[in-house]
């Protein structure tokens, strides 16, 4: 089925930055809208906008770590949980362990920043807690309540990242670790139930605390990870070479090829990462015959009238085509 078809993905685009394109779910204005009507329109506009801004910083932090160790990542998507960085680290264990690794690390490079601000105003304990925000004044002192919110904001986002719950960060890294010791397999299997055990913890200390924040990010991912378990048991092609934060699959690579009558059923996300690699695909390969036919006229243009015929966009235009055909790896 084509992705976008799916009502789950359904997304807006945001623009390409550093060779990567950015989109928003659809179902991201739900955080939005549960912000403000929980905060209130002005606090609740403020915390979204720091949330979008801290896990945009957290996937591209992951894309960049991929690049940086030999791997690739061209995607991200916003999700209302999270995000979506697709990745794919190279097939090695440093790549694999750093491109996960660096989206925690960007949220607690974040709380260093904004650290002596919050320690400064004796506002650190309020901060440091998992399940409220501290309290703060937009009207009479909105920068500090702005560096408050954003501390506290990256403190949730990186406790919660490192819980080793598959599909989590943490998940991933315990998956990661475990290869080391066992099969590919017996490593995912395993991950997940142990994410399972601490999503029932989960919703239990949030039925204590008469938290519902806890026990729906419980639910959601136990759902997840039951889903994820079924798909393992059932014999299908499976690639989990991607990447992620919150709500993503992957940080894996290829170990050999898999029998196809053993390999197990890809995943939701598998299978999202999969049709938009071939989507993106399709699109460089219009835009690459686009290029061409284009750089055919203008040739023919010259050969016919010569260069001066050429306005300035047309010679930017040759120029760009021919820098690109001679390094076709770059963008």
């Amino acid at each position: 089925m084509d992705i976008r078809q799916n009502p789950l993905w359904l997304s807006i685009p945001l623009g390409r930055y550093f060779r990567t394109e950015v989109r928003l779910s659809l179902w991201y204005f739900l955080i939005v809208l549960t912000a403000w009507v929980r905060l209130g329109w002005q606090l609740g506009l403020v915390v979204s906008g720091i949330l979008f801004v801290s896990i945009l910083i957290h996937e591209f932090a992951h894309v960049f770590a991929a690049r940086r160790t030999g791997g690739s990542g061209h995607e991200i998507l916003l999700w209302p949980l999270g995000g979506l960085a697709m990745v794919t680290p190279a097939p090695n264990f440093y790549s694999e362990f750093w491109t996960i690794l660096c989206g925690p690390i960007s949220n607690l490079v974040i709380c260093l920043l904004t650290l002596p601000v919050v320690a400064t105003g004796h506002h650190l304990s309020a901060c440091l807690s998992f399940l409220t925000l501290p309290h703060v004044d937009l009207r009479g002192e909105p920068w500090q309540a702005l560096v408050l919110l954003t501390f506290s904001l990256n403190f949730k986002l990186l406790v919660l990242n490192l819980l080793p719950i598959y599909p989590l960060d943490g998940g991933q890294l315990t998956f990661n670790a475990a290869k080391l010791k066992w099969d590919r397999q017996t490593a995912r299997v395993g991950t997940l139930w142990v994410g399972m055990f601490l999503c029932i913890v989960l919703v239990c200390a949030g039925l204590q605390l008469k938290s519902t924040d806890l026990i729906f990010l419980g639910s959601v991912l136990m759902m997840y990870g039951t889903y994820e378990h079924l798909a393992s048991q059932i014999t299908r092609p499976y690639d989990d070479s991607f990447m992620g934060y919150d709500f993503s699959q992957g940080y894996t690579s290829l170990e050999g090829e898999l029998d196809r009558d053993q390999a197990p059923r890809p995943g939701l996300l598998a299978r999202w990462r999969q049709q938009r690699a071939e989507r993106k695909q399709e699109r460089e390969l219009h835009q690459r015959l686009e290029t061409e036919r284009r750089v055919d006229e203008l040739l023919a243009k010259v050969h016919q009238t010569g260069m001066s015929s050429l306005t300035e966009a047309e010679r930017r235009f040759l120029q760009r085509a021919s820098g690109r055909y001679r390094s076709p790896g770059k963008e």
